[in-house]
């Protein structure tokens, strides 16, 4: 039963990692927008738009805008504070009020040694990820006001000189994480197709394993598809269409962009190297680099903020959609509901997620007990009819799979079972049935933001591994395994499958030994229920089975007296 967890664990970890991934769709071959020269009736729809902003440029003539000097601005509400600076009106730092990092500062989703290296968020390059001559190093002029600024705020970045016109302006709103974005650039009086770019390392680098996480996403046909780092390393990868909305994330952030509903939208992803936060400097990681938009007139909302179902609800009509940024996997089905319980519990019980967590786990297994009893009844038929099975195996020992006399034996260990009411699945159905909920208890508290940095006795953040010199959950957990091992009656008489069994519990400390607190600590909770309750079921009555070994022993006679 435990080999079968393990290698079930085993299989869908590198199925994950390993599943192929669909080649992505062809790209047009023409990047840059051709000059709009059609009369309006002749363009469509589509061509409005770049008519006016050729003609705004016109009317501009050559006139320059730009500032004088370099300057920052702060744009704040509730929830963030995002400075900018005019030089190439970029983003320079994001800050998550309501986030800490590991410092117990703010959270700043902007990696600055990245953004350093690889340029800093909503710097603007061509298709292809070029970067666009002139704006990266100018200087924009931006509308007047306070350097910090509270939402509801809106700042228009504004550059221009000969043979180049670039506009950006950004909306923030009084609450939520959401940001209204508009981009333009005109070279030689001809729009251009263009991306804004997140380049230099999203989220907070700090989580353990975070880089395993870092992926770029679309959502296409009702599910949400996702671009790893590892699969941007040789080249950059493409994908266009009328996506409801792209992306970039963390394990725990994200920052996405939805355009208006039926518009076109690019996303490009690359790989860079960086340094996690708080790493050693020669500890380079892969992250992801993206870049999204593609159109002459970027206009989308830009949501910026945790993984949370109830802040990335805040994107209205594509809400129920775009809640799925926070997968829960194969067994959401499972998933959810035990959150929404998780979550009722801290709520209104006790207000931390550690006891919350062994309050549902107690609750699953109480719950669960049934199958336990059942299991429990069916391991103890099977260990009492293991020396009759015995003799039967031992009467066709050598006898190969072709033999007609397997067949033979598989007939009297099947009458065997059927005469004394036994399943030798018995066993381990009832548990196997339990699987799906540790499968979903496992990628709940993997993807769950509550999780992180949340505090439970010595545990300073369950969404971790422990940060003691020696682990203590992982270590009690391998002991409760061998104790519960100890109590549970052993269906196989096979020295083999026993030796085997009692080293089950050191590949699992091994396995736990690196996964996040909480999850340690359900499966700890778990095993300390499960011997609460053997030592409850081995206290009952036991079903003694009349066992009848005559047609066996009269067999052994006739053959000596041959």
């Amino acid at each position: 039963m435990l080999m079968a967890a393990v290698l079930s664990a085993v299989v869908m970890g590198l199925y994950i990692y390993l599943a192929p991934r669909p080649e992505p769709p062809p790209q047009p071959a023409q990047d840059t927008l051709e000059e709009t020269t059609a009369a309006p009736a002749e363009a469509g729809g589509q061509a409005e738009p770049e008519q006016r902003r050729a003609t705004a440029a016109e009317e501009a003539g050559d006139t320059d805008v730009a500032a004088e000097t370099e300057q920052t601005v702060v744009v704040e509400n509730e929830n963030y504070r995002v400075e900018f600076t005019n030089r190439g009106a970029v983003v320079t730092s994001w800050q998550l009020k309501q986030y800490n990092d590991s410092l117990g500062e703010p959270l700043d989703l902007v990696h600055a040694d990245g953004a350093r290296r690889y340029g800093m968020p909503f710097r603007l390059v061509r298709p292809g990820g070029d970067p666009i001559e002139g704006t990266d190093e100018a200087l924009f002029a931006f509308n007047r006001g306070r350097n910090v600024r509270n939402a509801p705020e809106s700042l228009t970045f504004e550059y221009a000189k000969p043979g180049l016109r670039v506009l950006k302006r950004f909306a923030f709103e009084a609450s939520g994480h959401v940001v209204q974005v508009e981009t333009q650039v005109v070279e030689a009086d001809r729009p251009q197709r263009h991306l804004l770019s997140w380049g230099g390392g999203f989220g907070d680098t700090a989580q353990a394993g975070n880089s395993v996480h870092s992926q770029t996403y679309y959502y296409t046909d009702g599910d949400i598809e996702y671009v790893p780092a590892d699969d941007a390393e040789d080249e950059r990868i493409t994908h266009s269409g009328p996506f409801p909305f792209v992306g970039i994330g963390d394990l725990f952030f994200t920052a996405a962009a939805i355009p208006e509903p039926g518009q076109d939208i690019r996303i490009e992803t690359s790989a860079i190297e960086i340094v996690p936060a708080g790493a050693e400097p020669d500890d380079e990681q892969t992250y992801v680099a993206g870049a999204f938009g593609g159109a002459t007139d970027n206009r989308f909302r830009l949501y910026v903020g945790p993984k949370s179902r109830s802040s990335l609800a805040e994107v209205g009509e594509v809400g129920n959609a775009f809640r799925g940024i926070v997968d829960y996997g194969f067994f959401a089905f499972i998933a959810e509901p035990l959150f929404i319980m998780l979550r009722w519990v801290h709520s209104n019980i006790v207000a931390n997620w550690g006891w919350s967590i062994v309050i549902i786990t107690v609750l699953i297994n109480t719950i669960l007990f049934p199958l336990k009893y059942k299991s429990t009844k069916s391991m103890r038929k099977m260990q009492q009819l293991q020396p009759l099975v015995k003799e039967i195996n031992n009467r066709y020992k050598g006898v190969t799979m072709r033999d007609p006399r397997k067949a033979k034996q598989n007939e009297e260990l099947q009458a065997l079972y059927k005469k004394h009411n036994a399943n030798p699945m018995g066993g381990c159905l009832p548990i196997l049935l339990q699987m799906p909920f540790f499968f979903a208890f496992y990628k709940l508290l993997t993807v769950a933001i509550e999780m992180r940095q949340a505090e439970w006795l010595w545990v300073s953040d369950l969404s971790n591994p422990e940060t003691l010199a020696i682990r203590v959950l992982p270590l009690a957990m391998v002991a409760t395994q061998f104790w519960s091992q100890s109590l549970t009656p052993t269906p196989t008489a096979d020295a083999m499958q026993a030796r085997m069994m009692k080293f089950m519990p050191l590949v699992f400390g091994f396995i736990f030994y690196q996964f996040q607190a909480g999850l340690v600590l359900y499966w700890l909770t778990s095993n300390c229920v499960g011997i609460a309750q053997q030592l409850v079921l081995n206290r009952l009555p036991q079903e003694q089975l009349e066992l009848d070994r005559k047609p066996q022993q009269r067999g052994k006679r006739k053959k000596r007296g041959k």
